[in-house]
């Protein structure tokens, strides 16, 4: 008989994502400054109670470091306990890194050593069911705590006297999931719990948005410095702009799907990607460029397109260094993939060597695709050559942020931001570099920039009913007949979900936007003001995402009793609903709305009627339609999306119903006529929804407001009847119109749909009765 022998073993891996940080003895390697130090000043001082407030300092400005400097000194180092939180595994680590590299007696004397957990979804990094009491911080993704909410309550925090949670990148602080923690942790610590949120721009969405962010951090912002102030001392490196516009013309190749595309997700088209990346004339301009002012831009990191871009550009570096016969070196950085142009495997470790020959003044130029955004200290870099665009402002700043460590912080005191700009013809809200600088981040736009770009997203949409317009074996003619200004939005719904993007492991943030017509606009306003009664009937407590049986009967629920039997040829789509249905589930409010004020000024039939007015043919028509669409204080070309067939088809169209009014139903007024101004309240709400949209949604703001109790209940100024549905209500002037009544605040009132129907059957049959 064979024996078999089973040979137990304690065998034991080492695990990167929990342990025990030993203090380094003696002072700090690197000081704070000043306006570090004066923000740890500040949270000393708040520090003394319990407090929910914001440090604020722009993207270079230490954020992290002076965070980890003041708790280390502030909680771990008095053997209290601390948590923070984040959404990316990226921020996770750097949150560590920065932990690791400030562990030092001078902030931590009575500490030898802590102990630290890091969690997420990542595989290299822990689960909470592993969470011990003895951790002294936790490093976790807000995703992977929700899910393990339980251990961290019962295995940790239930224990402690005091916590500190800090909430990084905390102008997402709104999303339900970060909410839940939030709540959780200060349960259980009603009055010892202490929280304070990171950001570089607080306030970087809409006013209500801000609102809310304020009911989370309601001590509002501790500390704040502004970029600016730290170009002047030279904490940041002063950028200076240059723009270079290169003769790839891409707007030919956009169709609608691509634009779309572009603008929810940042990924440009692969077709559309690998004609920029091959472009010979376009990599020949830009390498041209930095060799043109080699002693200007001295050290410099290329932002590619795409791998096959970065490849070609590195060659071609390389190439014209070797032929001007200088010391000159490029060098690739990839994700760990195989090299396009090579065929060999780009590891980490050739990635670290290339970063550190860099950092050591070896190599000149540094070529990669994202992975640069992030994380690396590069102190002599003096260039950034921005050759793809982007749409997201946390790309661009990431990106202009490499180059922006001034003089007083080993830097440069000027950093070259370098764009290359193809011709797209605006079909794109590409971010602008230095305006985004200037702005800080914070998209203060004119009215001008806001419609201009509300016009480019009703382009996308508009653009293909044009294109099937155009064509002549499809009928178009309901369509055509449309008033041109009722196929014009009121205004666009505008909202992002934080959800797993398409070829990324981390969440980010996908951009929606809902067009709202004239045909939609009531049944919208129910829907979006009736959101939470609507969420009542789930069951969903804490989850940001409803499954696709809890979406697909809400959703139906939603269309039956909001767009019933709904016949439209504009403004009505069933994704638009579920997105909002989705929106409202992660973060528990209404999307924003970005009422469209210049509206008239994007009435073709005007333009129409002017050409018939006046007369205008043949050489005058054709200066003044010329004049019109080459004016850029108007918005024809956004709208039709820089396609002047387009412009002049549909223009005809309008002529055409002008001068055949029986055809289109129309008659046509060639009178001049001179309108008198009267006060806006004398008019009808009907009217003052045609003449000034954005007012009209806050006068019926107002007058719900007004009739809403603090638990959310409206209440029928007749009958008394309650629900927190508009939809089951209607609004009614007190004084009629037909008496001298106004369309004011004190003047309307809130009626449920049945005591509106008796009064105004009162008031027939009065009516009657008189005659």
């Amino acid at each position: 008989m064979v024996k078999i022998m089973i040979i137990a073993e304690n065998r034991t891996v080492e695990l990167g994502s929990a342990g025990t940080i030993q203090v380094k003895s003696g002072s700090l390697p690197k000081s704070l400054y000043q306006h570090q130090n004066t923000a740890i000043q500040k949270l000393n001082i708040i520090n003394r109670s319990p407090f929910k407030g914001l440090l604020v300092l722009p993207t270079g400005g230490g954020k992290t470091l002076t965070a980890v400097h003041w708790l280390l000194q502030n909680f771990i180092n008095k053997h209290k306990k601390v948590l923070w939180i984040a959404h990316r595994h990226e921020l996770l680590n750097q949150a560590f890194n920065t932990i690791v590299d400030s562990s030092y007696s001078e902030l931590l004397s009575d500490r030898t050593n802590f102990r630290y957990r890091i969690i997420s979804g990542s595989n290299e990094h822990d689960i909470p069911v592993n969470i011990q009491a003895t951790d002294d911080i936790i490093i976790a993704s807000k995703d992977s705590l929700n899910s393990g909410m339980d251990y961290l309550l019962n295995k940790w925090a239930n224990n402690l006297d005091e916590v500190l949670l800090v909430v990084d990148e905390a102008h997402h602080a709104t999303a339900k999931t970060y909410r839940k923690v939030i709540h959780a942790l200060e349960e259980s610590k009603p009055r010892t719990f202490k929280m304070l949120g990171l950001t570089a721009t607080p306030f970087r969405t809409a006013i209500d948005e801000g609102g809310l962010l304020k009911q989370i951090f309601p001590d509002d912002i501790i500390f704040k410095e502004d970029l600016r102030s730290l170009i002047t001392i030279g904490i940041l490196a002063d950028p200076i702009f240059e723009e270079l516009p290169t003769k790839l013309e891409i707007y030919n190749d956009l169709l609608p799907k691509h634009i779309k595309a572009i603008q929810a997700f940042d990924n440009i088209p692969e077709d559309i990607a690998i004609r920029i990346a091959t472009s010979c004339e376009r990599n020949n301009q830009i390498v041209d460029q930095y060799f043109n002012n080699i002693e200007k831009y001295k050290q410099l990191i290329v932002f590619a397109i795409n791998k096959v871009h970065a490849s070609a550009l590195n060659g071609l570096f390389n190439e014209k260094g070797e032929a001007r016969g200088i010391n000159f070196k490029s060098q690739l950085v990839l994700a760990d993939i195989t090299d396009a142009a090579t065929g060999v495997k780009i590891s980490g470790k050739t990635n670290a060597l290339a970063i550190q020959e860099f950092r050591n003044g070896q190599t000149n130029v540094l070529v990669n695709v994202n992975i640069l955004t992030e994380g690396v200290d590069l102190p002599n870099l003096q260039t950034v050559f921005l050759t793809r665009p982007t749409t997201s402002t946390i790309f661009m700043t990431q990106m202009i942020g490499r180059a922006l460590r001034g003089e007083k912080a080993g830097g440069t005191k000027e950093a070259f931001i370098v764009s290359f700009i193809d011709d797209w013809k605006n079909k794109i809200n590409w971010v602008n570099p230095e305006k985004l600088i200037e702005s800080e981040g914070t998209f203060s736009e004119t009215t001008k920039e806001r419609d201009t770009s509300i016009v480019r997203l009703i382009s996308i949409e508009e653009m293909e009913k044009f294109a099937v317009m155009m064509d002549t074996t499809i009928d178009t003619f309901a369509l055509e007949k449309l008033d041109f200004l009722k196929r014009m939005p009121l205004g666009i719904y505008k909202f992002s979900i934080l959800e797993h993007l398409e070829l990324q492991e981390d969440l980010g943030n996908k951009n929606y936007e809902v067009l709202l017509y004239d045909d939609t606009e009531q049944a919208y306003e129910d829907f979006i003001n009736d959101l939470s009664s609507l969420f009542e009937s789930l069951t969903i407590g804490d989850r940001e995402e409803l499954n696709s049986q809890e979406l697909e009967a809400l959703f139906t629920k939603v269309k039956i009793e909001y767009f019933a039997n709904f016949h439209s040829l504009t403004g009505y789509r069933d994704e638009d609903i579920k997105n909002i249905l989705r929106y409202y589930a992660q973060n528990e409010k209404k999307p924003d709305f970005l009422a469209f004020k210049n509206r008239k000024d994007c009435d073709l039939a005007k333009v129409a009627s002017h050409i018939y007015d006046k007369g205008l043919g043949g050489v005058a028509r054709t200066e003044y339609v010329n004049s019109l669409w080459e004016n850029r204080q108007n918005f024809w070309q956004v709208l039709f999306g820089y396609e002047k067939r387009y412009f002049k088809q549909q223009l005809d169209i309008e002529i055409y119903k002008i001068e055949e009014p029986e055809k289109y139903e129309q008659t046509h007024i060639k009178a001049s006529v001179e309108h008198d101004r009267v006060d806006i309240h004398s008019l009808p709400l009907s009217e003052i929804k045609e003449r000034d949209f954005d007012y009209y949604r806050k006068l019926k703001d107002s007058i719900y407001a007004k009739h809403t109790d603090t638990n959310g209940d409206i209440t029928c100024a007749i009958s008394g009847v309650k629900s927190k549905r508009r939809l089951d209500f209607q609004i009614d002037h007190i004084k009629p119109m037909a008496k001298g009544g106004l369309s004011t605040i004190d003047n309307l009132q809130v009626l449920s749909r049945k005591a509106h129907t008796e009064k105004t059957r009162q008031q027939n049959l009065a009516r009657n009765s008189v005659a």
